[in-house]
């Protein structure tokens, strides 16, 4: 077990600096109020299409992003379809894991790219995914014209939509 903690603190200490941690249960806990479910949607809308559940979004968007093929299909063993972390899959497969750790360092920072250099809707001066998450929801409902609130937000699915046109043009799926 203290392997495993020690995995699960490596692997999460630069998560944590980003605003993104794990609470006793295991549950993904996300910077600035979202949640599994609102990352999903939000990932929905930027892609347009659907996915089962906000995992396969997620992994989906990483892959797009440029986070390791390898780190991606780590990820699908043990983190539950509803984004959370399955710790009986970390203890099996952590040696595989450790392996993994410098590819799942990327994901805050591919993920703040994303926001900011793909997306558009971050503040460049961002220096890590937490910010620029803050930023985006400020901006996006800026431009939305609604309330700085990521339930009012992803309730304007033609507005995120069109701010995220351009990338999904670039990244050769339909606008």
């Amino acid at each position: 077990m203290k392997i495993l903690n020690r995995l699960v603190g490596k692997a999460m200490g630069t998560f944590v600096a980003q605003g993104v941690s794990i609470d006793d249960e295991g549950r993904l806990c996300l910077p600035d109020g979202l949640t599994p479910d609102r990352v999903q949607r939000f990932i929905e809308l930027c892609v347009g299409r659907s996915y089962p559940n906000p995992r396969d979004a997620m992994h989906d968007l990483f892959s797009r992003v440029g986070v390791n093929a390898k780190a991606v299909a780590m990820l699908n063993d043990v983190v539950h379809e509803d984004g959370d972390l399955d710790m009986s899959a970390v203890a099996h497969h952590w040696r595989s894991m450790a392996g993994a750790l410098g590819s799942f360092h990327e994901i805050p920072s591919r993920f703040r790219d994303f926001l900011v250099n793909d997306l558009a809707l971050a503040d460049p001066s961002s220096s890590n995914l937490e910010e620029a998450v803050i930023s985006t929801r400020r901006n996006a409902a800026s431009r939305l014209g609604c309330e700085a609130d990521w339930d009012q937000i992803l309730d304007l699915p033609d507005g995120i939509s069109a701010l995220t046109a351009d990338w999904r043009e670039s990244s050769g799926e339909p606008a």
